[in-house]
């Protein structure tokens, strides 16, 4: 009997959920990794500047016997090279109940496995168990939530420094903190969900004060007890808040030092905490007054900005940054904030510092709920989206593999779905979801040609940006003069294509990027124009309607046109689908900094009274 259990579960089996490389420190310039599993391999990506990672959604499984070693490729001057390193599968903890990180060095390359707990006993296949193809399809989003529903955390900072207006800006919502309990008050057991973004819980801390020691065990203990919690209540990240003091004033009170001496130490555990220097837009202003009028002479504008920012920067090293990293070292990250829509930017960095380490310390899950709770960085909304596509849909298209004998508006819907949940727009009416917005998509998809000739005339201008390209057309339809027009009609008549069978060709898959890519960069428009505000009818018209007259629509399908002509059906891997999907993304992708540029161009959305599709 003993033995018969052990043929139907693998408990010694070895769970990889994702790998991060770090070639930042190494002379080799690592062109691309992959990771080989016995007689099989996995691509790993690369992140930013020279880093590289990789989630794999279902986990790796590697049983005993198997190999296991990475493979990188180093681009030198005149030649390519490779080579492999391998893993002693004897050094790699097998606890089946929790995340787990196992770190190798090698030639100064840092490489980090984070092995999943076993929370999938894999059981023999059954005579007559349902076949993948019998079942509804499901959203990946859907798996995400349910292991990770929202993002948790943790805000630390005294009355006055300015979390509310952070919390508000970051997470798109009204009067977060104030309304959780009266100020200069702070129950850290409070478990506050915005009903205007139910994607993150916060808890609130009131900062250190001088000799007040209660505190900081009050949010060690908090912290110690949600790390025992499963992902769900875990917390995920603290924010550690200061006002940038004047010259001379102190940064760290004894209580923030015995805090962070606590983080250096290791005993918060792996928390990622950020601090957050708060009220940048008036240390910049104090700076400003404090320069010398003969010095800006002659200067420009910009040149103006230029020399007051480096002189904050400087300023900011010697009061703020240095005490800092003096005092917690440099594994205490930190970002300079305010929460002004002209320095979103500010903003954007903090999330993206966030996320980085969330995705490091805790949990990939987690790392996607913080971008899909975050509500100023476009960016980040189209990153989550890549790594929620290609766990399991995005790198299926070319194989058929998802969506084999299935209905093509079926399979569109899980695609949608996922697409729309990662960008967590304020929609309490569903808009974003609706048949109408859908059929919409799908009909702008049809209408642009998927599949014709490319048409020149919706060719972009050679060095025309994406900003360029929308700027213009967005002053134009958002005045509130009359209804939005739109070319593309949303009603129950949905193109004919999107009834059939999924059957692999050529059109099919120009379709699917088309849909993906199409349905993106509306959002990130969306983004722009609905600045955290409940959606509209007419706001959801006048993204689409931009998208749809700027030239980015046709250049857009042009290039994909242009990839259904380069390779024949056999060639078209689904690597390469994945690949192109992301390179089109990217290339059209908005930074915060622009939507800031943006944002002053064009005049408010009113999306009251609202207007029929």
């Amino acid at each position: 009997m003993a033995n018969h259990i052990h043929t139907l579960t693998a408990p010694c089996a070895i769970h990889i959920s994702g790998i991060s490389i770090d070639f930042s420190l190494s002379e080799k310039n690592v062109e691309s990794a992959e990771a080989r599993i016995g007689k099989s391999s996995r691509p790993i990506d690369h992140n930013a500047g020279k880093t590289m990672r990789q989630t794999f959604y279902p986990p790796i499984k590697i049983s005993l016997g198997d190999t296991f070693s990475l493979r990188l490729r180093y681009k030198k001057r005149f030649r390519k090279s490779h080579e492999d390193i391998h893993f002693d599968l004897d050094e790699i903890p097998r606890r089946p109940d929790a995340r787990q990180e196992y770190r190798k060095s090698h030639d100064n390359i840092k490489i980090v496995v984070i092995l999943a707990g076993n929370t999938i006993i894999e059981h023999v296949e059954q005579p007559g168990s349902t076949s993948d193809t019998t079942l509804e399809l499901q959203p990946t989003t859907d798996e995400i939530v349910q292991i990770c529903p929202r993002f948790r955390i943790l805000v630390i900072g005294k009355t006055g420094v300015g979390k509310s207006s952070l919390i508000n800006r970051a997470f798109g919502v009204h009067e977060a903190i104030a309304s959780t309990h009266k100020p200069g008050e702070a129950d850290i057991d409070h478990e506050f969900i915005s009903p205007q973004n139910d994607r993150f819980v916060l808890h609130d801390s009131k900062g250190f004060e001088p000799g007040d020691e209660g505190n900081v065990n009050i949010v060690q203990g908090f912290i110690e007890r949600r790390r025992e919690m499963s992902l769900e209540d875990q917390l995920h990240a603290v924010w550690l808040c200061f006002e940038i003091p004047r010259a001379g004033g102190r940064l760290l009170e004894t209580g923030t030092e015995e805090f962070l001496a606590l983080k250096r130490s290791g005993k918060l555990g792996n928390i990622p905490v950020v601090v957050v220097f708060t009220k940048y837009d008036r240390f910049i202003n104090r700076v400003n007054r404090t320069l010398n009028e003969s010095s800006l002479v002659g200067l420009s504008s910009n040149a103006v900005k230029e020399l007051i920012k480096n002189k904050a920067d400087a300023e900011l090293k010697e009061i703020c940054i240095g005490p800092l990293e003096k005092f917690a070292g440099l594994d205490v990250p930190h970002a300079t904030v305010s929460t002004n829509k002209e320095h979103a930017e500010t903003l954007a960095r903090l999330i993206q510092i966030t996320e980085e380490r969330v995705y490091k310390h805790v949990a990939a899950e987690a790392s996607v709920m913080t971008s899909m709770a975050q509500r100023v960085d476009p960016g980040l909304k189209i990153k989550a989206s890549i790594e929620v596509g290609k766990r399991r849909y995005w790198k299926a298209l070319a194989s058929c593999a998802a969506f084999q004998d299935r209905r093509t508006s079926d399979c569109l819907h899980v695609l949608h779905t996922d697409i729309v949940r990662v960008w967590n727009f304020h929609d309490p009416h569903g808009y974003l979801g609706s048949h109408e917005f859908r059929t919409m998509v799908v009909n702008m998809v049809d209408k642009l040609d998927v599949g014709s000739p490319t048409n020149p005339d919706r060719t972009m201008a050679a060095g025309l940006s994406t900003v360029g390209a929308v700027a213009g057309i967005l002053a134009v339809l958002a005045g509130p003069a009359a209804p939005i027009v739109l070319p593309i009609v949303a009603s129950v008549v949905i193109a004919k294509w999107a009834y059939d069978v999924y059957k692999l060709s050529g059109v099919v898959l120009q379709r699917f990027i088309a849909y993906i890519v199409d349905l993106t960069l509306v959002l990130q428009i969306l983004h722009l124009v609905s600045d955290g505000q409940e959606l509209s009818r007419r706001v959801i018209k006048l993204a689409v309607a931009a998208y749809y007259k700027s030239p980015i629509s046709g250049d857009v399908h042009n290039r994909i046109q242009e990839y259904g002509r380069t390779l024949t059906l056999l060639e078209r891997a689904d690597r390469d689908t994945l690949r192109k999907i992301i390179e089109l993304m990217e290339l059209y992708r908005i930074d915060a900094k622009e939507i800031s540029d943006v944002r002053a161009q064009i005049p408010t959305v009113d999306s009251i009274p609202d207007e029929p599709w």
